[in-house]
């Protein structure tokens, strides 16, 4: 135990933190939607299914930068860390182009109480992915300063604390991703 990063211990208190938000929210949402019902003609917006496929394919990009790391390989670090915060941006412009799909259609916030919640649900999701996303970015740009120089490239992927940042960064993005599949089939099924 004593061997346990403190980082570690922080990043799975959150986690557990954010499993039980998500999780009571998603109650409050079952049962509200089998009291009161979803509106008649809703659907998902198809955007949404397709953010799915984008962050799943930021999830299997960001497994590749722990190997690249432990490889030394500093281009592939650089080219995985990249295409997660592309796939990552790709999936936030597409949860935003499905919200705008539902208000232009006349789905508001306030219009029904299931898709308040998924307003809000989603809303939350994406301040999750937007929080991962600017610490991917201050990992990148630590990646990025460093490959200039030999030396400091040597040293940075010698240094343990920077390998930590990095696990704890994939176990984090892993969360948001597993947390949004399960949610997109929670929403899919229920409308």
């Amino acid at each position: 135990m004593e061997k346990f990063h403190p980082h570690k211990t922080l990043l799975f208190f959150g986690l557990v933190g954010s499993t039980v938000l998500f999780l009571s929210m998603t109650f409050l949402y079952v049962i509200t939607v089998s009291r009161s019902g979803t509106p008649d003609a809703f659907q998902l917006p198809k955007s949404f299914s397709v953010s799915t496929v984008f962050i799943l394919l930021s999830s299997f990009s960001i497994s590749g930068a722990v190997k690249a790391f432990k490889n030394d390989a500093l281009l592939e670090l650089k080219i995985s860390l990249m295409s997660t915060l592309a796939f990552g941006m790709l999936f936030c412009l597409s949860q935003a182009i499905g919200l705008k799909i539902m208000i232009d259609s006349g789905y508001f916030i306030s219009s029904n109480v299931g898709v308040s919640y998924l307003y809000v649900i989603t809303g939350m999701h994406f301040l999750h992915v937007a929080g991962g996303m600017i610490y991917l970015l201050a990992i990148s740009f630590r990646v990025f300063s460093s490959s200039g120089d030999m030396v400091k490239s040597l040293l940075f992927l010698s240094d343990d604390y920077q390998y930590t940042r990095l696990q704890l960064s994939t176990i984090y993005w892993h969360f948001v991703d597993a947390l949004w599949v399960i949610l997109f089939f929670m929403f899919l099924f229920s409308f």
